[in-house]
C-alpha cells in the first residue's frame, strides 16, 4: 500500500486535491442553489467518512484533517481571481480533470492495484454522489431534474478518466 511519503510533492497534491476538485467542478456544473449546495456538500462528507473507515490507508491519508485543510487552502487560493461563474466552472472542470489524471499516473506508477481501483472507485462515487445529491432547475425542490446537463457532461469526462461506468 502506498503512503504519502512515495510520493513527490506534486504528485500527493494531485493526489490529496483531484476528490475536491472533483465535487467542486462537479457542483459548479449544476445549478442547484442553496439547499442543493448544501446537500452537494453532506454527498462529499459522506464519501469522506466512508473513506475514513475503510481499509485503505492511502485513502484515510488522503481524508487526514491536515490534508483536507491544505486542499482546501490551495484550491480557495487558485479560486480567488474568478468572478465569472462561466469561468469558475471551466477553471474547476479543467483542475478537477487535470489532478486526476496527475493523480492516476502517479498511481500507476508508485501505488498497487489496490490503490488505484479504491483511488478510481472513489472519485467515480465522488462525482456520481454529488451530481445527485439535489434537483436541478426546480423550485423549491419540486420539478426539475436530478443531474443536469452541465453535470452529466462534467461526470462523462470524469468517467473516462476514471474508467467507471456511472453517470
Amino acid at each position: 500500500m502506498a503512503t504519502r511519503t512515495d510520493f513527490s510533492p506534486e504528485q500527493w497534491q494531485a493526489l490529496r486535491n483531484a476528490p475536491q476538485l472533483v465535487a467542486l467542478a462537479t457542483a459548479a456544473a449544476g445549478n442547484s442553489g442553496l439547499f442543493g449546495s448544501l446537500s452537494e456538500g453532506m454527498a462529499m462528507a459522506s464519501t469522506m467518512v466512508e473513506a475514513l473507515r475503510g481499509d485503505q490507508p492511502l485513502l484515510k491519508e488522503i481524508f487526514s484533517k491536515d490534508e483536507m485543510r491544505a486542499a482546501q487552502d490551495q484550491i480557495k487560493g487558485t479560486l480567488k481571481t474568478l468572478t465569472d461563474r462561466t469561468a469558475l466552472n471551466a477553471h474547476l472542470q479543467k483542475a478537477a480533470t487535470d489532478a486526476v489524471s496527475a493523480a492516476l499516473a502517479a498511481l500507476s506508477a508508485k501505488g498497487t492495484a489496490a490503490d488505484t481501483a479504491a483511488f478510481r472507485t472513489l472519485l467515480a462515487g465522488i462525482g456520481d454522489k454529488v451530481a445527485n445529491a439535489s434537483t436541478e432547475g426546480g423550485f423549491l425542490g419540486i420539478g426539475g431534474e436530478r443531474v443536469s446537463e452541465g453535470e452529466r457532461k462534467f461526470l462523462a469526462q470524469l468517467n473516462a478518466l476514471v474508467g467507471s461506468k456511472l453517470a
